[in-house]
C-alpha cells in the first residue's frame, strides 16, 4: 500500500504524564485522546492497525483496527480503555520513567509512530493537583486499623467531657454535635504526640509520597498532607464528610457540619469554601497544630486553617477535593 510521504500519516495522542497504583484502582483515564490523521492529498489509508506498547510493561498492549482514512481526513478512536498492570504498579517503591509507543502500520509497513514519557510513581505516591487532584481521595483510608484506635480515643474524650460517646456522624442533626465529634478526633490525634515532617517543595502541585495512618502512628511523624489525610480518614469513618484544601505549599482538612458536599469533586477557588464557612456549613482544621507541644486548642486550629484560606492567598490557592464525592 502506498501513501504520500510528503504529507504522511500522523498520530495525535494525549496521555497522562503520571501514573500510580491508585490510577489502576479508580479507572483513571490514561489515554485521553487518540487520533490518526491522513495528510496525503489523494491516497486512502486502508486496514490500518494502531499498536499501543509500554516499556516497562505497566500496561497491557492493545491494537486498534481502522478500516479506512480518507485523504486529508482523520479517525478519532473512541475506545480508549487501556488495561493497567496493577501488580506492576503496586510493586513500585520508587518512581521510575516509562515510555508509551503508539505505532500505526498497514501492510507490514510502519506509517507513523509517536512516543510519550510517563512518570511511574511509587504505589504510595500521589501525583499532585497539577495532574491527578481527585486521586488524593484514594489515600484517605478510613478502614485502616489505626483509624479505629483514634475513634476509640475520641469516644473516651467525649465521655470524659460528659458528652455522648457515640461516634454517630450526622445522626443528631446538629452542627454543634458535629463540632464536638471533630473536636474529640482532634484531641485524640493531638494526644498521639506526633512530630511534624517538612513536605517536599510544591508538593500540592507536583505530589509526594504519603504516609498512611498506620505508618504515621508507628513512626510518630507526618507532613501536613499526611496529617490532613489522617484527619480525613478519621472524619469519614466517623460518618462525616471531609474536604481537603490545598493552599500553596500546605494542606488543611475541612468537615461539613451538615450532610453536604461540594458541587464538584475538585474545585480550584477558595472563595467557594469561604462562603460555606461563613454560612457555618463547613469548618477547616489546621492539622499540623496537633504536632505542637502542647497542642493548640481545637478552636485555635480552626482559626489558623481559616487564615490560610484568606482572600489575599487566592492567587496561589491550588485546589480542594471533596472526599465523599470522589
Amino acid at each position: 500500500m502506498t501513501h504520500d510521504s510528503s504529507a504522511g500519516p500522523c498520530i495525535h495522542a494525549e496521555i497522562a504524564p503520571k501514573l500510580n497504583f491508585a490510577c489502576h484502582q479508580s479507572a483513571f483515564p490514561f489515554l485521553r485522546r487518540l487520533q490518526v490523521e491522513n495528510g496525503a492529498e489523494e491516497t486512502f489509508l486502508e486496514n490500518v492497525q494502531v499498536h499501543l506498547l509500554a516499556d516497562p510493561g505497566f500496561l497491557k498492549p492493545k491494537t486498534w483496527h481502522l478500516d479506512r482514512i480518507p485523504p486529508q481526513g482523520s479517525v478519532t478512536v473512541s475506545d480508549r480503555d487501556v488495561q493497567l498492570d496493577g501488580r506492576f504498579l503496586l510493586g513500585l517503591t520508587e518512581a521510575m520513567r516509562g515510555t508509551v509507543t503508539l505505532r500505526a502500520e498497514a501492510g507490514g509497513e510502519v506509517l507513523a509512530e509517536s512516543t510519550h514519557d510517563v512518570e511511574l510513581l511509587a504505589h504510595n505516591e500521589w501525583g499532585g493537583a497539577g495532574f491527578m487532584p481527585e486521586l488524593l481521595a484514594a489515600f484517605c483510608v478510613p478502614n485502616d486499623r489505626a483509624v479505629d484506635r483514634i475513634l476509640r480515643d475520641a469516644a473516651d474524650v467525649l465521655r470524659r467531657a460528659g458528652k455522648s460517646d457515640a461516634i454517630d456522624g450526622y445522626q443528631a442533626g446538629s452542627r454543634a454535635r458535629v463540632w464536638e465529634i471533630a473536636s474529640a478526633i482532634y484531641a485524640a490525634i493531638a494526644n498521639l504526640g506526633l512530630a511534624y515532617a517538612l513536605p517536599p517543595t510544591s508538593f500540592e502541585r507536583d505530589g509526594q509520597k504519603i504516609r498512611l495512618p498506620g505508618q504515621i502512628l508507628d513512626g510518630g511523624v507526618g507532613t501536613c498532607l499526611d496529617t490532613t489525610l489522617l484527619f480525613a480518614a478519621a472524619l469519614e469513618q466517623a460518618g462525616l464528610n471531609p474536604v481537603i484544601a490545598l493552599p500553596e505549599g500546605h494542606a488543611v482538612v475541612g468537615v461539613w457540619l451538615q450532610p453536604e458536599d461540594l458541587t464538584a469533586i475538585v474545585i480550584d477557588e477558595a472563595e467557594t469554601l469561604r462562603k460555606r464557612e461563613q454560612l457555618q456549613e463547613l469548618i477547616f482544621i489546621e492539622t499540623t497544630a496537633v504536632t505542637h507541644h502542647p497542642a493548640v486548642s481545637f478552636t485555635q486550629a480552626t482559626r489558623a486553617a481559616s487564615r490560610t484560606l484568606a482572600p489575599e492567598n487566592d492567587a496561589s490557592f491550588c485546589a480542594a477535593v471533596d472526599i465523599r464525592r470522589a
